[in-house]
């Protein structure tokens, strides 16, 4: 399958694109919080096509970790959609495994992310309770992940993560930017942010 890096600003996709492939209102308010933003990895921000049509997407921005009065880099992804027709079909694989083979030679310890364990173990992501990195949001949540680059550079100490700017959402922002939107029914499914 090909795959395009392009700068989020430049992505080919309209508002009723983005509705499309993210089925919350959440994930497409993310990306419009993101775009333009310095911490947003242009190299990490990738779109995957399958004869000449835009299947998925996968967006990666600068986050870090500290311990004491240490921080070090990492990166944290999301969303990351494949359109809903062409799910189930090895997508979504190969996009993130391209992806974070990139972002293992970008300098950063680790990738955190928040989703479900069953499905990112298999791309080799452990609970970041587990390796003594918790989550600022939710110290014991199990869908706190973190995949490893660098597991000496942890040793010793434990380790925060705090969620990047423009991964939070303000409700009322939230149903005002919604509305911008043709309706569509809201549906709540697997993997999705902000369940």
């Amino acid at each position: 399958m090909p795959y395009s890096s392009t700068v989020c600003n430049s992505l080919p996709c309209t508002k009723s694109k983005l509705k499309a492939y993210y089925l919350s209102a959440t994930e497409h308010l993310i990306v419009h919080q993101l775009r333009g933003q310095d911490h947003v990895v242009a190299d990490l921000n990738l779109i995957a096509e399958a004869d000449g049509q835009l299947v998925g997407h996968i967006l990666y921005v600068a986050s870090e970790i500290t311990a004491d009065n240490t921080r070090l880099p990492s990166l944290t992804f999301g969303p990351f959609s494949i359109s809903p027709d062409r799910q189930g079909r090895g997508y979504g694989q190969e996009l993130l495994e391209h992806s974070l083979a990139l972002a293992e030679n970008s300098g950063a310890v680790l990738v955190a992310i928040t989703g479900f364990p069953d499905y990112y173990s298999r791309f080799g992501f452990f609970k970041g309770k587990e390796v003594g990195i918790s989550y600022q949001a939710d110290p014991e949540a199990d869908y706190f992940l973190v995949k490893l680059f660098r597991p000496e550079a942890l040793e010793g100490r434990d380790w925060w993560f705090a969620d990047p700017p423009g991964y939070t959402v303000d409700e009322s922002i939230l149903e005002e930017f919604d509305k911008t939107f043709p309706y569509k029914e809201k549906l709540v499914l697997p993997g999705q942010l902000g369940q």
